[in-house]
């Protein structure tokens, strides 16, 4: 099993473009709480560009987990 790190670095290597920092945090607290059990905190405030990023990445990070462990 990769490492959350492993994870992070295939997904934001180029040539993909950008994400905000918000969007990234999302993928990686998915990730963690898939992979270590880490409990999610978000660390935005509702209604914010950064809530609603963060929650983007949330569902990239479980789309990330899907795809490495078929489930």
């Amino acid at each position: 099993m990769k490492t959350v790190d492993q994870l992070m670095a295939e997904a934001f290597s180029p040539p993909r473009g950008a994400r905000s920092q918000a969007y990234k945090a999302g993928v990686r607290a998915a990730l963690e709480w898939w992979i270590n059990k880490k409990r999610i905190v978000v660390p935005y405030l509702i209604g914010t560009a950064e809530f609603d990023a963060f929650f983007a990445g949330r569902t990239e990070g479980y789309a990330i987990w899907q795809r490495e462990t078929g489930l």
